[in-house]
């Protein structure tokens, strides 16, 4: 404050000075006027200029003086509109304010600072301080539309926690011909990223998807549900690219352009901010491309000696986006540091094709630090060949002694923990412990802090093929739903994991399950097959397998719009607006229906 006020009183004499000048020179000039004066004519005609040199001076003040009032009122009023405090007499309070607008508006020292020292207003750097001022008020509009949105949010998820069901119905479709392995959305629905088996990685305008700005045609819709008529809208792709050596690289005849080594996509996740996409290879190189700058660029390319060999089909960013999971089909699980680029973690002990990795949710009771599964693995889980009908006698080889896990304190008085992060307007997850499922058929729970064992190993229950596709977490974060092959969905509960609970039998027509995905009200389960896309009703579920009578109520509903083909992903909004499902076979078996689906979720 000390340098303001020496700023201040600097300029305050300066402008004082100027003053003294411009008094000084006003008199010199009337001292030459009136000397021509007298020359030119007598005392008549110099009395006469005199009266009129007075008459002339004294509406000159006049007018300085309306022109001064008008300046310390629009003053007066800038002092109002920016510091919203009186300006009679509170030197220090204005100082503090104007410092304070120039510190929010990110103007440094530059900054607008409007004072008043007795009758003198002073004004410092009026150009930057203007600057300044639009920045903070800028700075401050964007910061309340984003606690807007993230309230907004935050209701929304709340409003879809308490629903009793959801009506969900298809709205648009991205035709692509090709399996689309892996989607990613950015922060907001704002892009939507696609990625396939011909190699090309296809970014969506997903909001105005969503409006509707663009409809099908007749001949793309002819064979679809009538409730799509929107289409996407493609804003551009680029190619999958495998970097390659210079010595590798097929050059043309001028030596300037080579043409790319292009890999399937199995695998994608995006920054929030979309300033960075991670994509994985057939390689088992995993390349991060730019997307908001220089677009499809590879930035960085995470092989190293020690990383994987085949086809990467997982990758997961952590809450800060500094660190991501990745699974591949040579049954490692590592964790790379964005920072570095070098492998932090290698979770060990995991025996078949990873197909699925999910994070836990909050405010679970159930602590799997100290239950280091101690339990012989079966023998045979890496066989994927086996029974289709599995081993009937593995059922009898449980451990009958196995105890519940008991509720853990790490996981209590969580109450307060928001679940949407305000940054990334995501889901926040217990990062310390996550979930994989593998092609044997094995659903492992990981604690981060032990790296050399699953801290759970659930083995499916009697008469259950070796195979799983997808698993997820239910809401609680105490029960792991897991899609199997033989047209059903197992449920496991952590207090007691030696075996499954329940067996959510689906029609044996409908096929295996592809992907699982857990609805915010802990009572439905999207379950997605060959035929179709089922909401399953999981208490009624479970009170039918519990009652001696036969129940007549039906425990699913049949999601329009998908049909024919293996569903690879399935999206959930954080708010529970909308659902995507593309269709894939992810590189292992099945058909595809080339189509993307986008659904409407009403809350009922």
């Amino acid at each position: 404050m000390d340098e303001v006020d020496d700023i201040l009183i600097n300029n305050q004499v300066v402008d004082d000075e100027e003053d003294d000048e411009e008094m000084l020179s006003g008199l010199e000039n009337d001292s030459k006027q009136d000397l021509e004066g007298n020359d030119d004519g007598g005392e008549d005609e110099e009395d006469d200029d005199d009266d009129d040199e007075d008459d002339d001076d004294d509406e000159d003040e006049r007018e300085e003086d309306d022109e001064q009032e008008d300046d310390d009122g629009e003053d007066d009023a800038a002092r109002m509109d920016k510091t919203a405090t009186p300006t009679n007499g509170h030197q220090h309070d204005e100082q503090k304010a104007a410092a304070a607008a120039a510190a929010a508006g990110g103007a440094g020292d530059s900054g607008d600072a409007v004072t008043k020292i007795g009758s003198e207003d002073v004004k410092l750097s009026d150009v930057d301080g203007g600057v300044g001022s639009r920045e903070a008020s800028s700075s401050t509009h964007e910061a309340s539309a984003n606690g807007e949105v993230y309230e907004y949010y935050k209701h929304m998820l709340h409003a879809a926690q308490i629903a009793d069901s959801y009506n969900i119905y298809p709205t648009a479709a991205i035709p692509i011909q090709t399996h689309v392995n892996a989607l990613a959305v950015s922060r907001g629905l704002k892009y939507l990223f696609l990625g396939g088996s011909d190699g090309y990685i296809r970014k969506y305008d997903l909001l105005n998807t969503l409006e509707g700005k663009l409809s099908l045609t007749i001949l793309q819709k002819h064979s679809l549900a009538e409730s799509i008529q929107n289409a996407g809208i493609l804003q551009s792709y680029w190619e999958n690219e495998i970097p390659q050596k210079k010595s590798e690289m097929k050059l043309s005849a001028n030596k300037t352009d080579y043409e790319p080594k292009v890999s399937p996509v199995h695998s994608l996740e995006v920054q929030s901010e979309c300033l960075f996409i991670l994509s994985g290879l057939q390689n088992g190189g995993i390349t991060m491309q730019g997307v908001r700058y220089m677009e499809g660029s590879i930035a960085h390319y995470f092989k190293g000696r020690n990383g994987h060999t085949q086809i990467v089909n997982i990758l997961r960013l952590n809450g800060q986006e500094d660190r991501f999971l990745s699974g591949s089909w040579d049954k490692r699980l590592l964790e790379w540091d964005l920072q570095t680029g070098d492998i932090v973690n290698e979770f060990k002990k995991s025996r078949s094709e990873l197909s699925s990795l999910e994070m836990r949710p909050l405010y679970s009771s159930v602590d799997v630090s100290g239950n280091v599964n101690s339990g012989k693995e079966n023998e045979n889980a890496d066989d994927d060949m086996d029974s289709l009908f599995g081993d009937e006698d593995e059922d009898e080889k449980q451990d009958a002694g196995n105890e519940p896990v008991e509720a853990g304190d790490g996981s209590n008085g969580e109450e307060n923990k928001e679940q949407i992060s305000e940054e990334s307007l995501n889901i926040v997850y217990d990062e310390s412990v996550f979930m994989t499922s593998g092609l044997n058929g094995s659903v492992h729970i990981w604690d981060r802090r032990m790296t050399q064992s699953p801290a759970l190993s659930l083995e499916r229950g009697a008469g259950v093929p070796p195979w799983c596709l997808s698993a997820c977490w239910g809401v609680d974060g105490d029960h792991v739903y897991a899609g199997r092959r033989n047209a059903c969905v197992e449920q496991f509960d952590l207090k007691m994991p030696s075996k499954p609970i329940h067996n959510l039998k689906l029609p044996s027509i409908s096929g295996p399950v592809s992907c699982v995905k857990a609805m915010p009200n802990n009572k439905h389960l999207l379950c997605a097959s060959r035929d179709n896309i089922r909401l399953y009703n999981v208490e009624i579920a479970v009170d039918a397998s519990n009652s001696t009578t036969k129940s007549s109520k039906v425990p699913f509903l049949i999601v329009p719009g998908h049909h024919g083909g293996i569903i690879s992903n399935l999206y959930l909004d954080p708010t529970s607006r909308f659902i995507i499902s593309t269709s894939g076979n992810r590189g292992w078996q099945g058909n595809s229906t080339d189509t993307t689906l986008i659904y409407d979720i009403d809350l009922e």
